[in-house]
């Protein structure tokens, strides 16, 4: 849940947050971009550390430096030092993907796997749910602040459960895996996996329009078609519940028919959202329900595609999951940050830039899981 808290929760407030700190809504949601760069670059090393010293070590300081970095956000005297300390947050999200899918690989197999992923996106799509309606009624009646510090007391609070009821199966300890030479030669030899790599991008093209949409959303909503923070919440909500009935889904339906073809339905629900809503932006329809009615199938999409990525990536590396979980979240994350970035130079007075985006992203998904087919 590390990850939609520290962004569901924040999005609803970012008009209010550039307002006390007497900035743009455009500046402040470079923290978002700001955090999935910091989750990225942190999957590559947390992998390796929980490989080599264990699992639960390292939850705890992630949990430990989330609840640091959240307090620093809401103590931040400008946008410069909140993108920073948004930075920091984002190293120890990149817990919350790695970690979960290595705990998870260390316990399950195949789709049995993919099944357990599905469960943890589950879990995650909950607190998706609720964060954004809290971040919504936070806008409206309490200081910018109070979101970063809710972030806190929850981060606080999952360290203290980890610390006294998290029992971690026992794992080889690989006392080499940080030398440089092995991480790389590690690296390397699950980069060579065509299947490994396929995966990868048509998950890092997937969540790139989550991303986007997270980056631009409130500005499109809230600052341009005049709809309330807290009304946004719940439209917010509402993309994330159709997340989690698409992990419900999922979860029963990848077992029988296998993680390829649930991904390749994934793909196809996400470049129909993408399509539908660039149809609806070109119709110049400015209202709030012409965005998020599409992004409920994009979403619905991306529940299938999500944790199937990761388990077929995560299937052929059993003994160095911490590293390939590491390395595909990196992929994916950096992915989604130069899509975000690209289009940030972009104004955001309509839905037109963020349709333009889910629909090319949803055409280049098709045509990436089409490449399975194809070794070269």
């Amino acid at each position: 849940m590390l990850g939609p808290i520290a962004h569901d929760i924040f999005v609803p407030a970012i008009p209010i947050i550039a307002d006390g700190l007497d900035s743009t809504t455009s500046q402040v949601s470079v923290s978002i971009s700001a955090i999935f760069l910091g989750s990225a670059i942190g999957t590559l090393f947390l992998g390796p550390l929980a490989d080599r010293f264990g699992r639960k070590i390292i939850i705890l300081w992630v949990l430990g430096i989330y609840t640091i970095a959240a307090i620093a956000g809401a103590l931040s005297p400008n946008a410069e030092m909140l993108i920073i300390s948004r930075f920091f947050q984002g190293l120890a999200v990149a817990g919350g993907k790695v970690l979960s899918a290595t705990v998870a690989r260390d316990l399950f197999e195949k789709e049995t796997l993919g099944k357990a992923m599905s469960i943890i996106m589950f879990m995650a799509a909950i607190s998706a749910i609720i964060a954004p309606l809290l971040g919504g009624y936070a806008a409206n009646y309490l200081p910018w602040q109070s979101t970063l510090f809710f972030m806190a007391i929850f981060s606080a609070l999952v360290f203290i459960l980890f610390l006294l009821f998290f029992k971690e199966r026992p794992i080889i300890k690989r006392k080499d895996v940080l030398q440089i030479s092995l991480i790389y030669k590690d690296m390397r030899t699950i980069a060579s996996s065509w299947s490994f790599l396929v995966n990868s991008l048509t998950g890092g093209l997937m969540l790139a329009g989550l991303i986007v949409f997270l980056s631009s959303s409130a500005s499109i909503i809230i600052s341009s078609y005049n709809v309330p923070a807290n009304i946004y919440g719940f439209l917010f909500a509402s993309v994330s519940l159709s997340f989690l009935f698409g992990t419900l889904v999922g979860g029963r339906l990848v077992t029988k028919i296998g993680l390829e073809r649930m991904i390749k339905w994934g793909v196809f629900f996400g470049f129909v959202g993408g399509s539908l809503m660039l149809f609806l932006a070109l119709l110049e329809l400015k209202v709030s329900y012409a965005v998020i009615v599409p992004m409920w199938i994009f979403m619905f999409g991306y529940a299938f595609v999500g944790p199937n990525v990761i388990a077929g990536a995560l299937q052929p590396f059993p003994n160095v999951s911490g590293t390939a979980s590491s390395l595909i979240n990196f992929i994916q994350g950096i992915i989604g940050v130069i899509v975000s970035f690209i289009i940030s130079f972009f104004r955001h007075d309509d839905a037109l830039v963020l349709a333009t985006t889910l629909f090319f992203l949803g055409c280049a998904a098709f045509l990436s899981i089409r490449l399975e087919r194809y070794k070269f």
